[in-house]
């Protein structure tokens, strides 16, 4: 008999072996695991153009080629689901402005014929909520390639240096409504928004490749220009390149789990019998003593990360509480376990002693048990009674305490 299975007998009937009650209905929901903070964080890296929405360069008047100029970013965030992340995000750029009779300018200055380019340069900081209407609208899967995302956005840009590159001329153009030209260029911070889409492609379980498209609205004076419009702006189309760091279960992304609720055991009976009888052909490989209690066949299920006994497992607490008082001559240990996906060691180690003090608590105060004759055990996750699911292991069950046998298995 190979290693595996005897260490699977031994956990079954040293820790002690688990016999499952027949009477509960089996329930199972797909459910993601259970996050922390500090899971699901993403940093990326970003560049592209940019284009102006300020005078003279708007989409419904002229649209110029030569007007683009870079721009980089680095973004920071946390996935709080498969649909919905938060980031930061910090952008760097230079923007051009256009002194240009534009026909709005024309009609109010006949005769004026000032143009000429300049530049200025943005620094901007945002915090995006970022909807993936992929997993909105349809099931998450985690291997799922391509996702299409939501930029909403509202942060603050500083623009700066335009006094540099600005033609002195702007003073004289009556139509820009700039009577204080060194009180219109100096360096100014403005409230902004922004909105737009994203194509993300993963490339393995660490990268994404996003592409996005967004468009942006400040104040007017962004460019030291103020007639016409309400607002100056500008977009962007750039690539970026996102990694997600590590989460505690040494995952990069999203994980689903099978998460039983009120669950009926009985399938796993097959299987203890199993082991049972591969304990007996053992002994006639070698001997070795192990102690076996016998198991009642009552056992206390719980939900993922909880404690509470619910209304179905209650009828488990209630059948052990009668067969102690049918059997007044037996004392029960009561050992509780945690599956080993719900969170860290300690942590789970904390939660199997407060099911098991949940249990205890409920056979003494509401089924009046003697206290006397009852002892607790937890073994959190170091134990893991069962190898079929591991959700079968958010478990508590009631050991007999004089009850001991002589068994043998080969290692």
């Amino acid at each position: 008999m190979n290693k595996i299975k005897a260490t699977l007998i031994a956990a079954v009937i040293a820790l002690p072996t688990l016999t499952m009650a027949q009477d509960n209905e089996l329930e199972y929901a797909t459910a993601l695991r259970h996050y922390k903070f500090f899971d699901n964080w993403f940093v990326g890296i970003y560049g592209g153009t940019t284009s102006p929405l300020g005078e003279n360069v708007r989409p419904r008047e002229t649209f110029r080629f030569d007007t683009q100029r870079g721009n980089a970013s680095l973004v920071i965030g946390k996935s709080f689901s498969p649909g919905f992340a938060l980031r930061i995000a910090g952008s760097y750029t230079k923007q051009v402005g256009i002194l240009e009779r534009s026909s709005v300018m024309k009609s109010r200055d006949a005769g004026i014929n000032t143009h000429g380019y300049y530049d200025f340069k943005l620094a901007s900081g945002f915090i995006d909520a970022v909807p993936n209407f992929t997993n909105i609208f349809t099931k998450y899967r985690e291997t799922r390639r391509w996702n299409v995302l939501g930029i909403l956005g509202v942060g603050f840009v500083t623009r700066w240096d335009l006094d540099n590159t600005m033609p002195k001329t702007l003073r004289d153009v009556k139509g820009y409504q700039v009577t204080d030209f060194e009180e219109a260029t100096k360096n100014k911070t403005f409230f902004a928004v922004r909105a737009g889409l994203g194509l993300s492609y993963m490339l393995n379980k660490y990268f994404d490749i996003n592409l996005e498209a967004m468009i942006h609205a400040t104040d007017d004076d962004l460019d030291g220009i103020r007639y016409d419009d309400k607002y100056d702006g500008w977009m962007n189309l750039n690539l970026g390149l996102v990694y997600h760091f590590l989460d505690h279960y040494g995952d990069h992304r999203f994980k689903y789990r099978t998460a039983g609720l009120d669950y009926d055991l009985s399938d796993i009976h097959r299987k203890i019998n199993e082991a049972k009888k591969d304990l007996e052909d053992a002994k006639k490989e070698k001997n070795a003593k192990i102690k076996q209690r016998r198991i009642l066949d009552m056992t206390v299920s719980f939900i993922i990360d909880k404690y509470y006994i619910t209304d179905v497992q209650k009828r488990n607490v209630e059948a052990v509480a009668n067969y102690m008082k049918s059997h007044p001559d037996v004392n029960v240990t009561i050992c509780g376990f945690a599956d080993v996906e719900t969170a860290y060691p300690a942590y789970n180690m904390r939660l199997s002693k407060r099911r098991v003090t949940s249990v205890f608590n409920m056979l003494v105060n509401e089924f009046g048990v003697d206290p006397n004759r009852l002892s607790i055990d937890y073994k959190g996750d170091v134990v893991q009674p069962y190898s079929l699911k591991n959700e079968w292991n958010r478990v508590v069950v009631f050991a007999l305490d004089e009850y001991e046998t002589e068994s043998v298995i080969s290692e």
